[in-house]
């Protein structure tokens, strides 16, 4: 439930701070005063897309803040912790637009996604306008609400389940057919870059040795040059030979007292060094031959490995993974006959454990439909809809391209089964049932939404008090069909928080707390304000709603009247 609401550069909304009761709650005022402004507000807070144009002019960003009641059921409960946020008792959602048209939300103050808003919309409030009852001519939410009133969830998720089971094997199956359809051609690749591969017989590391030793060989008269004069410096009397002599010295030293004794370890340790390095380049010496044929033949298996390389992957390493996935290619393709087999039978399987489901789903959905039609009408009937029939036309999703066969009907899956349904009304005695979409006017439209909802709401499990939120239900209503809107809107007022925009002072008057909305200027600019009314200032906005002209004494009784009812 909704305790307060703040406001703050909405359009022509400058602050509005509303603390707000439980039970049924009226809007009113004069047209363009900010109803549907306050309407934006609760829509924001339940994640709906934004506009920079809502901002009001001259201000960097508005803000919706909404003091919810935290809704103690468990879905809901397991949601706030996903988001992160410690419900307690007490939901605070805060939604900022800017001028530049950015979004920022935050529940219990941490940041969170607009979705995230959309998320918990449904465990808080519920706004019913033009929107949602033009929903009603749209044959596509008709099986989603008998659905929903039927409790059918649960069915409806098993068959979405299993719809998405076999939509994963189908497409398993028809990408092994595809193989199947090009295997002969693949085969051949296959075959190809393998000899390709098998022939060359690359080798790891092979590339970095054959390198090295076209170094060698490009270069063996200068390498053998620069080795001899190398060796040469080694083994004269400057070399090792050298080295070994003054280390002989140093030691001698060293039984002499004078402390040299680093000065002979480094000596030794360079003599030792030397005399590796005369070993190194002696054996560099045997690598050292001119061979005009071995370089031809080391630069054309360089050739070779690098436009490998370059077909299957940049180095031969790569290349030869490549030949391992090709004979794992080669594997399956040649066991897609198998498999096609295999997915063929496990296809067969789940669509007949999906069509199980899904006619079981059809069946409790043409019960629910019957329960749910019947209790519509009978909202209907005290909404002035007296010789009302509605019925839910459920068919199979027939086509002639359908996957699937029942009773010998080509249909079309989906995830909410293989029925198609639209509701039939006929409102005046005699009638045929026809299309909802295509007879009932705006009025009746609106009185059916109401209905809908009303037995919508009593079909669902308590989730704690929601805040209802309707706008423009009452349009094309009036008379005695409106005493009836009101009571029923006041009856669902005893159940959840309901705040209701209406013209109608006879819903108004139903009322246990009523909100005026008005307009008026502050420095030069145009501000809507909204004030509760009671006692007499109450029975001047029902006098207001009933004429519209100067208040009569006849007016003035007629909205008494219509308070002492409520």
């Amino acid at each position: 439930m909704l305790r307060e609401l703040e406001v703050r550069d909405l359009g022509i909304i400058e602050k509005v701070r509303l603390e707000l009761p439980a039970g049924f709650i009226v809007l009113t005022g004069e047209t363009g005063a900010g109803k549907s402004l306050l309407v934006q507000s609760l829509q924001l807070l339940a994640g709906e897309r934004a506009d920079a144009d809502q901002v009001r002019g001259g201000r960097e960003r508005l803000l919706v803040e909404g003091y919810f009641e935290t809704p103690p059921d468990g879905e809901a409960q397991a949601l706030l912790g996903e988001l992160g946020v410690d419900g307690g008792g007490e939901l605070v959602l805060r939604r900022e637009v800017s001028a530049a048209g950015r979004s920022r939300a935050w529940a219990n103050d941490v940041q969170v996604t607009v979705g995230a808003l959309q998320r918990l919309a449904p465990y808080l409030l519920a706004i019913h306008g033009q929107h949602e009852q033009r929903g009603l001519t749209d044959p596509a939410t008709h099986i989603a609400l008998v659905d929903a009133a039927g409790g059918l969830g649960a069915d409806r998720e098993k068959v979405a389940a299993a719809y998405v089971e076999w939509e994963e094997l189908r497409a398993q199956l028809e990408d092994q057919r595809r193989a199947l359809a090009n295997r002969r051609d693949r085969l051949d690749v296959i075959a190809f870059q393998a000899r390709e591969i098998d022939e060359a017989h690359p080798e790891l590391r092979e590339e970095e040795a054959l390198r090295e030793e076209r170094a060698f060989l490009q270069h063996a008269e200068r390498i053998g040059e620069l080795v001899a004069a190398a060796l040469a410096a080694l083994g004269g009397d400057s070399g090792a030979v050298a080295l070994a002599r003054a280390a002989r010295a140093v030691r001698e030293l060293q039984g002499l007292g004078i402390g040299v004794t680093d000065t002979a370890t480094d000596l030794e340790q360079a003599q030792v060094l030397a005399e590796e390095a005369e070993r190194v380049l002696q054996g560099l010496t045997d690598r050292v031959r001119p061979d005009p044929q071995r370089l031809e033949h080391v630069e054309n298996r360089l050739a070779l490995l690098e436009r490998l390389a370059r077909k299957y992957g940049g180095s031969v390493s790569e290349v030869l993974l490549h030949r391992g996935r090709l004979e794992a290619e080669r594997e399956q393709l040649e066991g897609v006959e198998n498999d096609i087999a295999r997915l063929h039978d496990e296809l067969k399987a789940l669509a007949s454990q999906y069509l199980e489901m899904a006619q079981e789903l059809s069946r409790r959905r043409a019960a629910a439909a019957g329960r749910f039609s019947s209790a519509v009408v009978d909202v209907l009937r005290g909404l002035g809809i007296a010789r009302a029939r509605l019925r839910l036309t459920l068919a199979l999703r027939a086509t002639a391209s359908g996957a699937l066969e029942v009773g010998g009907t080509r249909v079309e899956p989906a995830a909410d089964g293989i029925d198609v349904g639209e509701f039939e009304l006929s409102t005046n005695p005699g009638e045929e049932l026809r299309s909802m979409a295509r007879i009932a006017s705006g009025g009746e439209l609106s009185r059916i939404h109401l209905a809908m909802r009303t037995v919508l709401r009593d079909s669902i499990p308590r989730r704690g008090v929601l805040t209802l939120l309707f706008d423009e239900v009452d349009a094309g209503i009036g008379g005695t069909v409106a005493d009836e809107l009101g009571a029923l809107l006041a009856d669902l007022g005893r159940r959840d928080q309901v705040m209701v925009v209406t013209h109608l002072p006879q819903v108004a008057g139903r009322a246990s707390t009523h909100l005026v909305v008005r307009k008026g200027t502050a420095r030069g600019r145009t501000v809507t304000r909204v004030e509760p009314v009671v006692a007499e200032a109450r029975v001047e906005e029902l006098v207001r709603m009933l004429g519209g002209g100067p208040p009569t004494a006849a007016a003035t009784q007629h909205a008494r009247e219509l308070l002492k009812i409520s």
